[in-house]
């Protein structure tokens, strides 16, 4: 399957606007097609047919590469070739087991410091997200959600170096493939954990907003890792 990277490129210019430099952009278009799942961990990049396909010069090209290899999500095989980072199973563990701690931290303070407007804010997202369950929505659709979901929870907690962890390490998880939104079980868990977690917020319970939170990440490691062990081993990836 060829990849759109036109698509691409017209997505991170409707997220992130034009005034993006040349590196930055391609960048960007590169961790958009690693999340989109064109580009599938493991699979090799070769920088001469990469630069024809985005019809980019070398030196931007050569500049986003270093700056993905730098922020882990490219990496030099033992082969010595060029590939998109594969997450072991200990290391899907290890992320989930970090996020558990910094969301669980997020929900607390959301619960103590968030404003009316933003509680209601939450609270709009997660009441969308039980709607379009209802609706057997597709997985997709439901992930972006998730995403939001999370995202103001953590712009509620009003805490700058925990906004800035979580982005660090929420570009490590364009590497984690398939959504748990896949597993139809985990979408009727996730309904139920969300729900916990936004009416602790909304009561003004820290401790329920944590130890929500940290539950949902402990069960989402759990969705993620089966996810792992049933995908097909055998790829190809040159």
């Amino acid at each position: 399957m060829s990849t759109d990277w036109a698509a691409h490129n017209l997505a991170v210019q409707d997220f992130h606007g034009t005034n993006l430099s040349s590196s930055n952009r391609i960048k960007h278009v590169l961790m958009t097609a690693i999340n989109a799942g064109d580009l599938r961990p493991g699979v090799r990049l070769k920088e001469i047919e990469l630069g024809q396909q985005l019809g980019v010069s070398r030196t931007p090209l050569r500049e986003a590469i270093a700056g993905l290899k730098a922020e882990s999500i490219l990496s030099i095989s033992d082969d010595g070739k060029l590939r998109v980072r594969v997450l072991g199973y200990q290391d899907v563990h290890a992320l989930y087991q970090m996020r558990a701690h910094l969301e669980g931290l997020a929900a607390e303070l959301t619960a103590t410091q968030a404003s009316s407007a933003e509680r209601f804010f939450i609270s709009e997202i997660r009441n969308e997200e039980a709607n379009l369950i209802v609706q057997d929505t597709e997985p997709k659709i439901l992930a972006e959600l998730n995403g939001k979901f999370h995202q103001s929870i953590l712009l509620a907690s009003h805490n700058l170096f925990l906004i800035e962890a979580m982005k660090r390490l929420g570009t490590m998880m364009v590497l984690l493939g398939p959504t748990a939104y896949s597993l139809a079980i985990r979408v009727k868990e996730i309904d139920v954990e969300h729900d916990a977690i936004n009416n602790a917020i909304q009561m003004r319970n820290p401790e329920g907003a944590a130890n929500a939170a940290k539950l949902h990440l402990e069960n989402a490691v759990k969705a993620r890792l089966k996810i792992i062990l049933t995908q097909d081993k055998a790829s190809n990836f040159d």
